[in-house]
């Protein structure tokens, strides 16, 4: 067997096997197995399916209040898990799957954004047997994110993409977090003083600033400075950009019909106009994935002689 038949591919794929079949470009920068990522992603994506549905059945029984303080956490929150959140993870699995280095790269910021998403109804929702189901979402969500980080090569990865705008990228990405903090702590200081109204906003700006606005920040800032890190993560955390605010909008108009607040256009406008920011960024750059030819340097290590049996 070769040196590059003995390297692993795509979810247990050898490398020299995918690229005979036309599925990817060689070098798939997999560092071991991602089988066991597969696994606990679909294992996730069920559980996902489980609570929303459980959340949408018995929400209104007596699972969540009568009026909900978040629309991320009711009903028209578990619609949008459904409708947003569910089938982002599972394409992203199937574009790996399938070799795509973009779906590669998307895999780990849809299940960052999973976890971003149960860690807010671990800190708001209401303490019910459901509590149990989002300790074990969180847990399952960060221990594979972290195994498929370190599953990837990221210095292939950097070599890979050694075309695309790394800087303005970065840059990008490092602005929408600071102006989310700018955001977060308008936010906090107009309702200092005011307990019953940071009820429904404190969850998601709880773990906006300690989970989400980091990542930006940091991600922003790798890629920035071209480390293979931020290479790896730039897609997933602008996936993870544009989903915030879709799944905002889609469970504030959602929780018309299934809850009680009001729609307040203004502030879904905002989101979305993040959204669409977010999601360019992610389409300019994932073109620039999609199009870029590895370079001689990218096939050093295949361009070596092959070793006999």
């Amino acid at each position: 067997m070769t040196k590059m038949e003995r390297q692993p591919g795509a979810l247990g794929l050898t490398a020299n096997a995918a690229t005979g079949a036309g599925l990817m470009p060689p070098p798939w920068p997999v560092k071991h197995d991602l089988r066991v990522g597969h696994v606990c992603s679909l294992i996730t994506a069920f559980g996902i399916a489980a609570v929303s549905v459980v959340g949408l059945v018995w929400g209104a029984k007596g699972l969540y209040p009568a009026k909900p303080p978040s629309v991320l956490v009711s009903r028209a929150g578990d619609a949008t898990n459904l409708i947003v959140i569910l089938p982002s993870l599972l394409t992203s699995m199937w574009l790996a799957r399938r070799g795509s280095l973009i779906g590669l790269l998307l895999w780990p910021g849809a299940l960052f954004y999973a976890l971003y998403t149960y860690a807010i109804y671990l800190v708001g929702a209401p303490f019910t047997v459901l509590i149990f189901a989002y300790v074990v979402l969180v847990i399952l969500t960060a221990t594979t994110l972290i195994g498929l980080i370190v599953g990837v090569d990221g210095n292939q990865v950097r070599d890979r993409l050694a075309g695309t705008p790394a800087r303005t990228v970065g840059a990008a990405l490092v602005v929408l977090a600071v102006l989310a903090y700018a955001g977060l702590i308008s936010t906090a200081v107009g309702m200092l003083g005011s307990p019953a109204s940071e009820l429904g906003f404190r969850p998601q700006w709880v773990v906006d600033c300690a989970l989400g606005t980091p990542a930006l920040l940091i991600g922003g800032a790798l890629l920035w400075r071209r480390a293979p890190l931020g290479y790896q993560a730039a897609e997933g955390l602008l996936l993870v950009s544009a989903l915030g605010g879709v799944a905002f909008a889609v469970a504030g108009i959602l929780d018309r019909p299934l809850g009680s607040h009001p729609v307040d256009w203004s502030v879904i406008a905002v989101h979305l106009a993040i959204s669409a920011i977010s999601a360019g960024l992610l389409a300019f750059f994932a073109s620039r994935v999609a199009t870029r030819q590895p370079n001689a340097q990218t096939f050093a290590s295949t361009d070596r002689p092959q070793s006999r049996r």
